[in-house]
């Protein structure tokens, strides 16, 4: 599928063009230069075909920091694989020296730049400034506002133009004609600095997730779908979470934050990543609460296992504050890994498949109340106020994560330990749920 990429000065509008373009919010957006620093992509859908978006970091003319200087490298590598190129400058003020060092900077691409003025909402201003942006080379300028939606329409009949002048695919693929595959959608989470972004580069076999030691690095969350076998996963990468009265509010890494809770949102499987010289933090125990709550499957991994002194002898240690601490989790697979030696990946994506297949199995009917009713011999649940509680049936009405009701003549009188006892005896009576969280509620019966 054809690729365009949108190039520019920090705080141009990149993101906000980006978002406009595919029509939801996925990289973020604010006031702050250079918020944008890894390479987001998503697909724009047209009545011509499909083409792929990428929102990258900014270029920077002097970088000052490591993190900078991975970013100018990436957006290098990104030009050079391009269909085609977005170079935006602000349709409000001349070019600046930066806007002229880009356009230095893509002039061996100039065949296939678009050069695209935003934040173009008032003419008067624009037309001052416009032949000083002709200056820039690139011939004439597209004036939108990703904001109000101007010229948006138009800028997508010259993207789709240029792409088809240029022999790029923009061929519709449709979804009928597909057998039906879904991918493994996998959020990976955990504290800033346990190693997310490396676990996550290590996986998908390229560098496309920016890793430094630099606690968080990753704000925005990157999709990378991996096939392996006959098997789809969709892993996504997440800003590393912290307690919230360590984010200042207002703040890109409290949109982070927020960006990391959507990723949990929108997975089937959480991986959350802990670093093994630390241990298992109250906020990985908050994470690990929090993918439970929301009904997903999660595998618990303990990384930089490589730098463990005497890790050998130390296996049985971390298994107890595993089942310690995360108890509640407790069903979830544990895996060992090293993101930089690249150990356990192996076992980590076969930990994953095994949550998944627990998380989308179902149970029979049949099967489900024959351990029940010998259940209920052995262990009926407790009286209320000298009122027995009856269990009659029960059925799984879900699955994602496997939920199951069960029919009683006092459904709200039901204790908490007993549903617990409940969940228990489902995973060792009928199935495991290795990975996968259990739910079961209650419905009055009408016998």
């Amino acid at each position: 599928m054809a690729e365009v990429v949108i190039v520019g000065k920090p705080n141009v509008g990149k993101s906000t063009l980006f978002n406009r373009l595919i029509g939801k919010r996925k990289s973020i957006v604010d006031d702050v230069p250079g918020v944008t620093r890894d390479i987001i992509r998503d697909v724009v859908k047209t009545d011509e075909g499909e083409f792929f978006l990428v929102d990258t970091g900014g270029v920077f003319e002097n970088p000052v920091n490591v993190i900078e200087r991975m970013v100018k490298e990436k957006v290098r590598e990104v030009l050079e694989r391009a269909d085609l190129l977005l170079f935006l400058v602000d349709g409000r003020t001349p070019p600046t020296n930066e806007d002229h060092h880009i356009a230095d900077f893509l002039r061996k691409f100039k065949d296939k730049v678009l050069l695209v003025a935003t934040k173009v909402e008032n003419e008067k201003i624009y037309s001052e400034v416009l032949p000083e942006i002709y200056s820039l080379g690139f011939g004439d300028p597209i004036p939108v506002s990703a904001e109000h939606k101007r010229n948006i329409d138009v800028l997508l009949d010259e993207i789709v133009e240029r792409l088809a002048e240029r022999g790029a695919d923009l061929q519709i693929e449709k979804a009928v004609d597909e057998p039906e595959n879904p991918e493994i959608k996998i959020s990976i989470v955990g504290r800033p600095n346990a190693g997310k972004s490396s676990l996550f580069n290590a996986i998908i076999g390229q560098e496309r997730a920016i890793v430094t030691p630099i606690p968080g690095t990753t704000r925005d969350a990157l999709d990378e779908m991996v096939e392996i076998g006959a098997k789809k996963y969709l892993f996504i990468d997440t800003a590393g979470l912290r307690r919230k009265s360590r984010i200042e509010p207002k703040t890109v890494e409290k949109y982070g934050s927020y960006r990391s809770v959507e990723a949990i949102e929108r997975s089937d499987v959480v991986v959350l990543v802990i670093d093994a010289l630390e241990g298992i933090t109250r906020q990985d125990q908050r994470l690990a609460g929090l993918a439970e709550r929301r009904g997903k499957a999660t595998v618990v991994v303990f990384n930089k296992w490589d730098l463990v002194e005497h890790r050998e002898q130390r296996f049985k240690e971390y298994q107890l504050e595993f089942e310690d601490k995360l108890y509640f989790v407790g069903y979830s697979p544990l895996v060992f890994t090293s993101a930089t030696a690249k150990w356990g990946l192996d076992d980590l994506l076969q930990a994953i498949e095994i949550a998944y297949t627990s998380y989308t199995t179902k149970i029979p009917t049949s099967r489900l109340n024959r351990a029940l009713e010998r259940y209920l011999l052995v262990s009926p649940p407790p009286s209320k106020k000298g009122k027995k509680i009856r269990i009659y049936f029960g059925m799984q009405v879900d699955i994602k994560p496997p939920t199951f009701l069960f029919f009683s003549n006092r459904p709200d009188e039901i204790p908490k330990s007993y549903v617990k006892s409940l969940q228990s005896m489902i995973r060792r009576e009928i199935y495991p749920f290795e990975g996968s969280p259990v739910f079961v509620r209650f419905k009055k019966s009408r016998k």
